[in-house]
């Protein structure tokens, strides 16, 4: 009796923990539009941290990857700042782990769960 409760227990962990190490897949969003722009823009922000970022209407819906690119600093006349432009882009991927889409920041290794979200696999 001891050796069945001690399988089961063994069968109930493993299955809690394949539930939990689902795989990512990258995702397309299947919806766009104010609220999921906003969600997007604070898991972002949550991730990278700084100011709000201007995202498209179409962002993640032809590819999983977004690049954000620094803009060019500018001196009091307008022009550029040398070694301003040497920022790296900063990467996003939208993936989707059994039926709940996240944002992956690759540079922190953070996933970051999208509320109210839909997406599907690429």
């Amino acid at each position: 009796m001891t050796k069945l409760v001690a399988v089961l227990t063994l069968l109930f962990i493993g299955g809690c923990n394949s539930m939990n190490n689902a795989t990512a897949k990258p995702a397309l969003l299947t919806e766009v539009n104010p609220g999921v722009i906003a969600t997007l823009q604070q898991a972002i922000i949550k991730a990278k941290g700084g100011k709000l970022v201007t995202l498209a209407d179409t962002v993640f819906t032809k590819r999983s990857e977004l690049l954000l690119s620094h803009g060019t600093s500018k001196d009091p006349n307008g022009m550029p700042i040398m070694g301003a432009h040497n920022i790296k882009s900063e990467k996003f991927v939208l993936q989707i782990i059994g039926d709940q889409c996240v944002l992956y920041y690759p540079k922190k290794d953070m996933s970051i769960e999208l509320k109210n979200v839909s997406c599907k696999s690429q």
